[in-house]
């Protein structure tokens, strides 16, 4: 999957940084002394040595450090955020958690304590439902969809 191929672009990536460092900051200096007592073509070796004194390579501008830095910050500011929701819903589940703790076991309960409890999931005998008891099977049922047209 992804992890495999991300693991193949790190060795590839690693290989590569190990390869460019073995390699010297500077270009290595050039004998042209050597080569001027060869090679007999008058201008020859010295018009090759301006041309190599003259070589600049470029050193690649930082254009996405900015964008990474910008996507950093918002990435932490969603974390933050999600972390704040995150807490907040903790101390709702551990308020729940304490409710359903001092509940009585539900193999004790009467049906009149999980009315009590449970409102929203007890038989409501002033409204009875038909089988299967879900509300898009009942009388009168009207879709949301039709219902906001």
């Amino acid at each position: 999957g992804q992890k495999a191929m991300f693991n193949a672009f790190k060795g590839k990536s690693d290989a590569y940084l190990r390869r460019v460092l073995t390699l010297p900051e500077a270009v290595p200096k050039i004998q042209f002394a050597a080569y001027k007592a060869r090679i007999d073509v008058p201008g020859m070796v010295d018009d090759f040595q301006k041309q190599y004194e003259a070589l600049q390579i470029p050193y690649p501008a930082d254009t996405v450090s900015g964008k990474i830095a910008e996507i950093e910050k918002q990435a932490a500011a969603e974390t933050e955020v999600f972390v704040k929701e995150s807490e907040a819903r903790i101390v709702k589940l551990k308020e729940e958690l304490v409710r359903w703790e001092k509940m009585i076991p539900y193999e004790q309960m009467t049906m009149e304590e999980f009315v009590e409890h449970f409102p929203d999931h007890a038989i409501n005998l002033e409204k009875p439902t038909l089988w299967p008891h879900t509300p898009e099977d009942q009388p009168g049922y009207v879709p949301k969809e039709v219902a906001e047209d």
